[in-house]
């Protein structure tokens, strides 16, 4: 790179004569902790099988790659525009058909890079963010058992130095201005509306890092050829790849197909976005945007009191059919208190007929309660979750995620010991899908 640091990166060519042109090509970004081995194992064979070269590198900071993680700063969006170039300047590849494949971090420096400038011709992002901040800190509450394993994943002397200070601060939920600035440089929602690059978003429809709100905000400000497809993968509770890959690889083929190789398909003409069912059948619903939905209120007028360490179990009956969630539930508590309880977090789950509870979504909020009641709205995670009949659903309220299990460990910032609140009415808001997908 520019600045002496050395990038390792893997390029694979199709079989057969170069055609008249070079390659079509396309470029994968691994995620955060990962390396480019890991995608050209798996990932690469479907895209070279279709006549594209891979060119995969590993980020700096990342497998054998030198310099510091920096998060997708402009470091990394230089390193890719340095990369672009020095692929489209090979003979075997094409000097202009390059496309751009990004999951996780990876995403996030290809939407980056996008919104630089970079000249690719086709994008395609998985589980990925738009807006780190909101991902990470919805509400102004991090998401503090996320952030530590992410800062895990990466050895703490390959981070930017200039960015160590603010790992513990992220953890701690502190110098929120400054976090709040540093990861918006790092956001690329507030630009997409001058995107015209052929984007085709994957999200997951369970994922607690990055939600489904993160790929349909950007495909609504997108201003070229876009399709968003929400999937059976992602970061925790989910994975990579889940039991859709098949299809997804197709989708992703036939975006590239399109756009990099000019076949007309048909897969710009098709309605854009596309949900899968869950558990994975085969079977997806189509829509001319993302989907609408209805809401279900749900209302618990109880009065309970909370210490610090404590919790709040409120039950609530479903109507008596099969339901999907869809979107992000909001949460509404009447609450007062005569000492402090700077935060609040809710973790939504359903438990079915067999007493088998799931963890559906979380979510949590800085509060500003005092001795006068007041009700307090929070939004949760966006995510897709079938209620079949019989299902009940449960809220659980507290100072941590762990209030619903000790294993639930994306909210673990503690309110002080002292800590007492009173609770009154909760409402939880539900999002349901018209037509119920999954079976």
């Amino acid at each position: 790179m520019d600045d002496g640091v050395r990038i390792d990166a893997s390029l694979l060519v199709p079989d057969g004569p170069v055609p008249s042109g070079g390659w079509p090509a396309v470029m994968l970004f691994h995620g955060l902790g990962g390396n480019h081995k890991s995608l050209v194992g798996g990932l690469a064979p479907p895209y070279l099988s279709k006549g594209y070269a891979v060119f995969a590198p590993d980020a700096r900071g990342h497998g054998t790659s030198g310099g510091y993680v920096s998060l997708d700063g402009p470091r990394e969006v230089a390193d890719i525009r340095a990369e672009f170039q020095w692929l489209a300047a090979r003979p075997e590849v094409s000097d202009t058909q390059i496309g751009a494949w990004g999951m996780s971090l990876g995403g996030g420096a290809a939407w980056n890079s996008v919104v630089a400038g970079v000249p690719f011709k086709a994008l395609e992002t998985f589980e990925t963010w738009s807006d780190l901040y909101r991902a990470l800190f919805p509400q102004n509450l991090g998401k503090s058992g996320a952030i530590y394993n992410f800062a895990q994943s990466v050895p703490s002397d390959r981070i930017d130095p200039a960015l160590r200070p603010y790992l513990p601060q992220m953890i701690g939920n502190e110098n929120l201005p400054d976090v709040r600035q540093l990861l918006g440089t790092r956001s690329s929602l507030s630009a997409l509306s001058a995107v015209t690059t052929p984007s085709f978003l994957f999200q997951g429809r369970r994922d607690f890092a990055f939600d489904i709100d993160q790929a349909a905000d950007a495909y609504r400000r997108l201003a070229g050829p876009k399709r968003l497809y929400v999937g059976d993968f992602g970061h925790a509770p989910s994975s990579f790849p889940g039991p859709d890959l098949v299809h997804i690889l197709d989708l992703s083929t036939r975006w590239y197909d399109r756009f990099l190789k000019g076949i007309p398909n048909g897969v710009d003409k098709e309605k854009p976005v596309q949900v899968a069912s869950d558990p994975w059948s085969g079977k997806t619903a189509s829509f001319a945007k993302p989907p609408a939905v209805k809401s279900l209120t749900l209302v618990s007028q109880a009065r309970s009191g909370l210490s610090a360490r404590g919790k709040i179990v409120r039950t609530f009956t479903l109507p008596k059919r099969s339901l999907e969630q869809f979107g992000a539930p909001v949460v509404h508590v009447t609450a007062s208190t005569s000492t402090q309880w700077p935060h609040l977090v809710a973790v939504l789950t359903s438990v079915d007929a067999g007493g088998q509870e799931t963890v559906l979504t979380e979510g949590g909020t800085i509060t500003a309660l005092g001795k006068k009641a007041r009700t307090v709205s929070f939004k949760l995670i966006s995510t897709g979750n079938l209620l079949r009949v019989g299902t009940k659903l449960r809220v659980y309220l507290g100072g941590t995620s762990t209030v619903q299990n000790v294993a639930n460990l994306l909210y673990l910032k503690l309110v002080p010991d002292d800590s007492q609140l009173t609770v009154g009415k909760v409402t939880v808001t539900l999002p349901l899908l018209l037509k119920t997908i999954s079976r």
